[in-house]
């Protein structure tokens, strides 16, 4: 597995945000400091660390921020974040009891003989105290505390890989979960309040991401076995009742078959690029197929992170390159991150910035391609983006219930439909019971697979 992880691809350095603002005493680091412990007493360097020398966690160090760890006495500072997390933060991820019961008081537990899993619950705790700042300087603030405690969930992390033992499994797997999402949180932040030097790249921030997603589900891999018996359980467990259903994924679905045609049809498309490209948007099927289920939850995240695991290196380097077909397949993936807006502050802006950027650079011959994603695509707020399609889904009087989101949606314009568009309530032949999100290992070549169901997909290379 080590070996998978090592070949993923580097990426530029991402510039380091402004420093933190001094505390205001310079007294040592009191014992009661969740990162005070001996071997950080001294600030460590990543450059001349021995993963420097040959890292094989690049998914993972492409995300600090500072070469060295700061050592300020922010103890407070902690703790006001610990009770947000405990108060307020950990209803963010979910509306189920018995997940919110196990962020809010079982991970909290966990986490006291585990910093990394603390440090990166703060950072989720800091990003979202930055997300509801109305003053800049307090958003910058808070953005800074979650920089300082997920860099070093990171380096916590990155220790603990080379030798998951089943005590850590279960840890790992948390932070791992909380750290995907505190990442977009972070980027999300940085673009919208210019928290860097240099505007970042929405692209290269959505491939990094795709990376860290990849890593991620290698870590889950090898340690699925053991976290369905930790406190876990509830994560790795479909809900007993049916959930809102999410249109747009539907729509996703009915638009690709016009996509793979146009992809066959296009003479000018090298073969092996028009082969990749095809591939890339067959997997859009598992992923939709583990989301639309009538018993599942969070939807949009379960497309967001499953497709990622299954899109190849060639893909990537495609999209790296910025290749016209790479990015209107991209484009394909933004309409679910506009979906996930109106739900999951952390996914804010995203949807847009990609769909921005990939329309920027594709050539007149593929706009064809891109005339569904391109609809969404306007000068308005994205998050009430959904409201005639739930119209049209309630108005049928169909099974399955009202749709609404998990968090209450602003209301803003909605884009425009082309004529005579249709949505269906449901995706037939998905709902059988059983359908749960896991990724296993083959026993030969180790390769991460997402089992659905009775359905084992491969996650290819």
């Amino acid at each position: 597995m080590a070996s998978r992880v090592a070949l993923l691809p580097g990426t530029p350095t991402r510039p380091n945000p402004p420093p933190s603002r001094q505390a205001s005493s310079a007294s040592a680091t009191p014992p009661s400091r969740i990162d005070s412990h001996p071997s950080q007493h001294t600030a460590i360097s990543e450059g001349s660390s021995p993963e420097s020398q040959a890292d094989q966690y690049l998914f993972l160090s492409r995300f600090i921020h500072r070469n060295e760890i700061p050592q300020a006495d922010l103890w407070l500072r902690d703790l006001e974040l610990l009770h947000f997390w405990t108060t307020e933060a950990y209803e963010e991820l979910t509306h189920r009891s018995d997940i919110c019961h196990m962020w809010r008081v079982d991970a909290p537990k966990y986490a006291v003989s585990h910093p990394y899993l603390m440090h990166e619950m703060l950072a989720f705790a800091a990003f979202s105290k930055a997300d509801k700042q109305q003053q800049q300087e307090l958003c910058h603030e808070y953005y800074t505390f979650g920089i300082h405690h997920q860099d070093c969930a990171i380096r916590g992390l990155r220790r603990n890989i080379a030798a998951t033992t089943p005590q850590e499994a279960a840890a790992m797997v948390a932070t791992s979960t909380l750290l995907t999402l505190s990442v977009f949180a972070s980027l999300g932040l940085e673009a919208e309040h210019n928290m860097s030097a240099t505007p970042p790249c929405v692209i290269e921030g959505l491939l990094n991401c795709f990376y860290l997603m990849q890593g991620m589900g290698n870590i889950l891999s090898l340690t699925q076995a053991t976290i369905v018996d930790s406190f876990l359980r509830p994560l790795v467990s479909d809900p007993t009742e049916v959930t809102p259903s999410q249109p747009l994924l539907m729509e996703l679905l009915q638009q690709t078959p016009a996509l793979v045609s146009f992809i066959r049809d296009k003479h000018d498309l090298p073969e092996s690029e028009r082969a990749t490209y095809l591939t890339t948007v067959a997997h859009f099927d598992p992923a939709l197929s583990i989301s639309l289920p009538p018993k599942v939850d969070n939807r949009e995240l379960r497309f967001l992170f499953i497709w990622p695991l299954h899109i190849n290196v060639e893909f990537m380097s495609l999209l790296q390159q910025r290749r016209p077909g790479a990015l209107v397949i991209l484009m394909h993936y933004a309409t679910v991150l506009l979906a996930a807006e109106p739900r999951y502050w952390f996914m804010k802006n995203w949807g847009q910035r990609v769909l921005k950027a990939c329309h920027e650079s594709i050539d007149q011959s593929w706009l064809p391609a891109i005339q569904w994603p391109l609809s969404f695509l306007n000068s308005n707020s994205t998050f009430d983006l959904f409201t005639n399609l739930m119209r049209r889904q309630n108005s049928a009087a169909t099974p399955g219930g009202v749709l609404y989101p998990q968090r209450r949606a602003p209301d803003v314009a909605y884009r425009q439909t082309h004529p005579g568009q249709s949505v269906p309530n449901e995706m037939s032949d998905h709902s059988s019971p059983g359908h749960k999100f896991m990724v296993t290992s083959a026993e030969q070549d180790k390769t991460p697979k997402v089992n659905m169901g009775s359905n084992t997909v491969d996650h290819e290379d």
